[in-house]
């Protein structure tokens, strides 16, 4: 079975732009900074439900193995990240969708490794860029699909420039969520990421077809 993998905050399955056809687990460090793995995949910040929210209204019947690498305070490490990946594509995720950024610096050089290797299997990695951060990871990796928010680019279309250190663009907004005003909703380059996540993958299953 061919799926997304979404790497984030985890996903709440049962939210009302989701609704089933999640499954994923959780990557982390226990008490002795030992990366460990269960399968709580929740979703305590909402972040990555949001960013599968687009996916699935896009792609109605795709199926997405969540991975989570963040707690509550929002904060990952590389190696976390890097494990994450080898694990979605392992589990037969064929895109992965990266709605974060780190800086280079300790443990960058096995956040590239891990790219190149699930790359080298045929996984495409998507991932959000930042225009104030010209070298974000994994964004800026040769080989990843990086992506800016442009809300200039209409939903459900897609830019492309070769040109730029992330060449991909797409609107930013997210899904309209009952109760919850525009302008306090999410919004930005995790929203651009999972839109082109969505494009590829629509893209490389017609080309299979």
């Amino acid at each position: 079975m061919t799926r997304i993998g979404v790497i984030d905050t985890g996903v709440n399955p049962w939210h009302s732009h989701i609704r089933g056809g999640v499954t994923g687990c959780r990557i982390y460090l226990d008490g002795d900074g030992r990366i460990r793995e269960d399968d709580d995949f929740r979703d305590l910040v909402g972040h990555g439900t949001a960013v599968a929210g687009i996916l699935r209204q896009q792609l109605p019947h795709v199926a997405i193995f969540a991975v989570r690498v963040f707690e509550q305070d929002l904060s990952s490490y590389p190696s976390l990240v890097a494990r994450a990946m080898l694990r979605a594509a392992a589990e037969g995720c064929s895109i992965l969708n990266l709605s974060l950024g780190m800086s280079p610096g300790p443990g960058s050089d096995l956040l590239s490794r891990a790219c190149r290797d699930v790359m080298d299997a045929g996984c495409t990695i998507v991932a959000a860029g930042h225009p104030g951060n010209l070298n974000l990871l994994p964004a800026s990796i040769p080989g990843v699909l990086g992506v800016l928010a442009d809300d200039l680019v209409p939903e459900g279309e897609i830019q492309l420039d070769h040109g730029q250190r992330y060449p991909y663009a797409a609107s930013g907004s997210p899904r309209d969520l009952e109760g919850v005003k525009t302008s306090d909703n999410l919004w930005g380059n995790s929203f651009a990421c999972a839109r082109v996540t969505a494009h590829i993958f629509a893209r490389k299953r017609c080309q299979k077809n």
